[in-house]
């Protein structure tokens, strides 16, 4: 008995002598909770390319449901103004509450933002799906508005998802692909509203409507957390005491940047006009000849998209001048030109190069944002670029009413000049930040070159 006391004894020393020191041990200290992100995918499965998809799906069944609803409207009432103002009702809750919205973007982790407003636009939907039909109509109108907002956020909030996500050389190609599935979503689901409106009922729309968010919802639980939040969380109550998460950019060169992006709406505006005036006023036409512009208009702003992708360094090398200006020599000719082939192809022609033009601005605008403005940016360009394609299209349909759409062309081309012109001084505006590397964290970061 004492002999195994003995070798018991000798055992625990040269196993105390084997284990390290205390100072050597060092205690694992598990992270909060709130740092692993709640979602129903597993880690694996989280990634920002779910972005482009989430994107077309969102944007499809939205505007299944708007335009048909609009033709609907103008076919009952008879009123262009009418049906206009419902195509334009989701933008107008986001124009009204932009401030809240730079607020959400400020202080909240956009991943979180994006499923929130998924799956508060599926709980409206379904609720409309509820509504006596005597007034579903009214209610699928109302719904459309404050809807609008929650794509407000959902647009805003993906992007700084993946500028906060993916690898600085890579930022532009993601931001060009999340344009063309949104840009997708928005043809295809305009293009099926006609024949999904023959064939379904207002309530059997919102269904499909319902059953596209459910998607939505689940590819929104997809999206990774944000790699800089700890960073934004640790310097948070530091930067909102500093700028209050106000809604202004202070760059100057972001400024002159997003005055060029602008005038993207202000195109957009004219087409939305020229689209079904320049077949009937300049080539002389009927509703079939407007059908086939509105089809070859949408091959070529697709086309436009798609080849921003492939040639997107050769394209960065233009300048931002040059993309402002290019798209303006191809649609003077095409009202010029007078014919119907050499007009198609020539308008085609300037859609491509818009369309090529707004991925350039949009591109550029968020890789030279700072991480403190970045919400700011994606909120005005949430807000003021649907802003400024509604007051386009109603200074375009006046012009064109009143000078035709000949000297409307020119009056578009003669204000991309002088807004080009008056914003020609970035470069001289980065040289002179030479000295100043803090306001150039966004540009230089993402080795960006306005």
């Amino acid at each position: 008995m004492h002999g195994r006391l003995s070798m018991a004894a000798v055992i625990c020393s040269k196993v105390e002598r084997s284990l390290p020191s205390p100072k050597a041990v060092q205690l694992w200290d598990p992270p909060a909770l709130e740092e692993y992100p709640m979602t129903f995918f597993p880690a694996r499965f989280c990634s920002p390319h779910c972005t482009p998809v989430l994107l077309f799906v969102n944007t499809c069944g939205s505007f299944l449901v708007l335009v048909s609803l609009s033709t609907h409207v103008g076919s009952v009432t008879g009123s262009g103004l009418l049906a206009g103002a419902v195509l334009s009702a989701p933008w107008l809750p986001a124009l009204l509450l932009a401030g809240p919205l730079n607020r959400l973007l400020g202080r909240h982790a956009p991943e979180r933002l994006v499923r929130l407003a998924e799956a508060a636009s599926l709980a409206l939907t379904a609720a409309a799906l509820a509504t006596p039909q005597r007034a579903l109509l009214v209610v699928a109108a109302v719904l459309l508005g404050v809807r609008g907002y929650f794509e407000a956020v959902t647009r805003s909030a993906t992007a700084v998802v993946l500028r906060d996500t993916v690898a600085p050389q890579r930022l532009h190609r993601a931001n060009t692909v999340a344009e063309i599935g949104k840009l997708t979503g928005l043809s295809v689901g305009a293009a099926l509203a006609g024949p999904a409106g023959a064939v379904l009922s207002l309530r059997g729309l919102l269904a499909v409507n319902a059953a596209a968010l459910v998607l939505s919802t689940l590819l929104a639980r997809a999206l990774p957390a944000s790699s800089k939040r700890a960073f934004v969380k640790a310097c948070g109550d530091e930067g909102r005491s500093r700028s209050g998460t106000r809604l202004r950019v202070q760059d100057p060169v972001l400024r002159r940047l997003f005055a060029r992006f602008l005038l993207v709406s202000f195109w957009q505006g004219f087409h939305t006009v020229a689209v079904t005036v320049v077949p009937v006023q300049v080539l002389g036409g009927g509703t079939r000849l407007v059908g086939v512009f509105v089809a070859v208009s949408s091959l070529a702003l697709f086309a436009g998209s798609l080849a921003a992708l492939p040639g997107r360094r050769r394209l960065d090398r233009v300048p931002s001048a040059a993309w402002a200006v290019l798209p303006m020599p191809p649609l003077l000719a095409a009202v010029l030109a007078g014919r119907t082939v050499a007009t198609l192809a020539l308008y085609a022609l300037f859609l491509v190069l818009f369309e090529m033009a707004y991925v350039h601005f949009n591109n550029r605008v968020l890789a030279t944002a700072s991480d403190a403005e970045l919400p700011s940016v994606v909120t005005f360009r949430a807000t003021l670029l649907p802003a400024g394609v509604a007051v386009s299209v109603l200074v375009m349909g006046a012009l064109c009413d009143l000078v035709g759409p000949l000297s409307t062309a020119f009056v578009v081309a003669a204000v991309t000049v002088l807004v080009t012109a008056a914003t020609g001084t970035t470069g001289q505006a980065i040289r002179t930040r030479a000295g100043h590397p803090a306001r150039t964290a966004g540009a230089e970061e993402h080795g960006v070159r306005p």
